[in-house]
């Protein structure tokens, strides 16, 4: 029998995932009285077999590590252009640009972590306010005091990756990696979304995908406080992890031939691609519709600096 590899089925597969044929199997819309449909128990008392390291301080989140599996499978991306058809804008989702863009989600593998810290929330305005005040940190670059951006509570955006790099060793840590991140967004149990299984658009502050990218049915018209949405917030108690600023993370951004992002090899500790030119960015932000919420979408800046980018910090437990 002939066998063909991945590579080799992709054009033979992905006409029928993200073609006119694709199975179009949309999730029944929330009620308003079921907003919390879909959210995980919190965890109740922090995980077994790190109780000798020190105890991070309140902002930071301590993760045990494990295995876990990154990216997505074609059942994945096939939910996620059914998300995206949902949207204004949603017969663009079968356009090469956007399939090329939830494809590098691709391929599912196994990745295996050590333990890590993260922050609870991303890195606010007046948090970074204090690195600048200090001459290690360059100025963010909005507009001083506007408002949409230039308040304390903030995450803080316009910075560059430069500049979050240069924050988190400033502040005794570093970006978390791609894979870092991921497994704090969706954990040992592959949730699609930080906060569970289910898409709530009354958890994260989401856009949308259309004419106006804003959307205010989730409480905020643009950027929300860092600490804002708790309900969305991952069952270990991470905060904004799909919406409110996108975050940089650590990795270079490289595709394959097929716009494939990952290989399908098992990884432990993986720090990513050595040869991209873009850094990756994840998390969708408060101008991405819901299929850019998903916990395994990622993407990448050209601009460098943006209105919907932030970033939170990582650290090796000490």
């Amino acid at each position: 029998m002939l066998k063909l590899g991945v590579a080799a089925l992709a054009p033979l597969v992905f006409p029928m995932l993200f073609g006119a044929m694709a199975p179009r199997r949309p999730d029944a819309p929330l009620r308003p009285e079921r907003w919390w449909r879909g959210l995980d128990a919190r965890a109740a008392a922090p995980a077994t077999g790190v109780q000798a390291l020190r105890t991070p301080p309140a902002e930071r989140i301590r993760l045990p590590g494990g295995t876990f599996v990154m990216g997505s499978l074609w059942f994945d991306l096939t939910r996620a252009l059914q998300m995206c058809r949902k949207e204004i804008w949603g017969a663009e989702c079968d356009s090469v640009q956007l399939q090329r863009t939830f494809r590098a989600e691709f391929q599912a593998h196994q990745v295996t972590l050590s333990p890590f810290e993260i922050d609870r929330t991303e890195v606010s305005v007046g948090a970074y306010a204090r690195c600048v005040s200090a001459g290690a940190c360059a100025p963010a670059g909005f507009p001083p005091g506007d408002a949409r951006f230039d308040r304390a509570e903030l995450p803080v955006t316009f910075v560059r990756w430069e500049d979050a790099n240069i924050y988190c060793e400033w502040a005794g840590g570093r970006l978390p990696t791609e894979a870092e991140w991921e497994f704090a967004a969706r954990g040992t149990n592959g949730r699609r979304f930080p906060w569970g299984s289910f898409y709530n658009a009354h958890v994260c502050n989401h856009g949308a995908f259309g004419p106006d990218e804003t959307d205010a049915t989730d409480g905020y018209v643009g950027l929300a406080p860092v600490d804002a949405l708790p309900d969305g917030r991952t069952p270990e108690g991470v905060f904004n992890m799909a919406g409110n600023a996108a975050e940089w993370v650590s990795d270079l951004f490289e595709d394959d031939e097929n716009g494939f992002g990952y290989s399908a090899m098992p990884q432990t500790n993986p720090k990513g691609s050595k040869n991209g030119t873009y850094h990756v960015v994840r998390g969708g932000s408060y101008q991405h519709g819901a299929a850019w919420m998903r916990a395994t979408y990622r993407t990448y800046s050209f601009a460098g600096r943006g209105p919907h980018i932030g970033f939170r910090c990582a650290k090796d437990p000490r």
